[in-house]
């Protein structure tokens, strides 16, 4: 059976947010191949990724930190754009 809630978790900072965000990888073949179909995607296009659960896997998980999250705590800045180092915003694309 599939349980209604997931494995992950969010480290939360103040006045920041999300600052880290990690998540346990779905290591059942069964379930991957049925989200797969459910969501239309072509299993031979993840076939090496699919191939590592044929083979035998266990259970893992992963985490990132957000690297301008991070840098707006220990500056103590009060903006997030005030940090990224190469700052995107609507219109600014070239193409």
């Amino acid at each position: 059976t599939i349980s209604p809630t997931v494995a992950a978790m969010d480290v939360l900072f103040p006045k920041v947010g999300e600052m880290v965000g990690g998540s346990q990888r779905e290591e059942r073949l069964d379930v991957l191949l049925r989200r797969m179909e459910e969501q239309g995607l072509d299993q031979e296009a993840y076939k090496a990724y699919l191939d590592t659960r044929r083979c035998g896997t266990q259970k893992h998980a992963g985490f990132g930190v957000g690297f301008e999250r991070l840098v707006l705590y220990a500056t103590s800045m009060d903006n997030i754009r005030d940090v990224i180092p190469f700052p995107r915003w609507h219109g600014s694309a070239a193409f």
